[in-house]
């Protein structure tokens, strides 16, 4: 399993010498949006509740967020019609808190077909979805699931590197570390969220959603392109760790765009590219 997450998510970053479902979809860039002591999913309505996050996508993103005022809101996502709102613990190094600005488009979504068969109709994320990934109060690295399975990983410099399951202490010629996710995709058809903010979604077996959590949806896969130095030293999270890494996904995609691309570009099989018109 974790060799065919590996190869498929190294394939959406090289887009050369891959299968053919590996690269097609798309990819959303977006820029570093703003810093808040909120979370609209684990604290909702509760400002200053959280540890620190960083944001990006949807400008608008606080702790009073719900699915009108996101689809009130801007964006700094560069495909038309992504409103969602997507953030992690902030980033620390050595101490220093270091924002996801490293690059223009310095974070990316790549909305790919995932661990679905080919022929397994993807829908497009329904309105208001929204959920938690990897756990934010591991006390060790083996009570994130994430990091074991190798769905949460990290990179020297934008993306090409070698996966590694800690941030490095040094990445030498480099001037940037990605954190990325690789998230589920199946849905249980059914909640829009849960309690924990993660049992409504898992991933594939053997290629299928299984029966509990029946809808395929496109599994996003994340880079967080932090600014560092050559020395990197040590990363933390305001969370904690580098091990109680995780990331929130609070859906906003207007549905004028996100069905179209869906079908065009996942169900229809082709590799629309970075920012693509719907």
């Amino acid at each position: 399993m974790i060799s065919r997450i590996l190869i498929a998510t190294c394939c959406t970053i090289l887009l050369t010498a891959c299968p053919a479902h590996a690269v097609i979809g798309w990819i959303t860039s977006c820029s570093y949006g703003h810093t808040l002591n909120d979370d609209p999913i684990v604290f909702p309505g509760i400002p200053g509740a959280s540890h620190l996050h960083d944001f990006v996508g949807n400008t608008t993103t606080n702790a009073f967020s719900t699915p009108a005022s996101l689809d009130a809101g801007g964006t700094t996502c560069l495909t038309e019609g992504d409103n969602s709102a997507y953030w992690i613990p902030a980033t620390y190094q050595n101490g220093i808190h270091r924002a996801p600005n490293a690059t223009v488009k310095n974070t990316l979504f790549y909305y790919r077909r995932g661990q679905v068969r080919v022929g397994t109709a993807i829908t497009p994320f329904p309105t208001g979805l929204r959920f938690v990934y990897g756990n934010g109060h591991a006390t060790v690295p083996a009570e994130n699931p994430g990091i074991a399975e190798g769905r949460i990983y990290w990179k020297c410099g934008g993306g090409t590197s070698t996966h590694l399951m800690a941030p490095p202490t040094s990445c030498p010629g480099e001037k940037i570390i990605s954190l990325v996710f690789v998230l589920p995709q199946c849905w249980n058809g059914t909640t829009l969220d849960s309690p924990d903010h993660a049992s409504h979604m898992t991933y594939t077996v053997s290629g299928r959603c299984p029966v509990t959590h029946p809808v395929a949806l496109p599994q996003i896969t994340a880079y967080w392109r932090i600014p560092t130095t050559a020395t990197v030293g040590t990363i933390t999270y305001a969370s904690g760790p580098y091990y109680t890494a995780h990331m929130d996904f609070f859906n906003s995609w207007d549905p004028n765009s996100i069905t179209p691309l869906t079908n065009r570009c996942i169900n229809g099989a082709i590799n629309c590219g970075v920012d693509p018109i719907p």
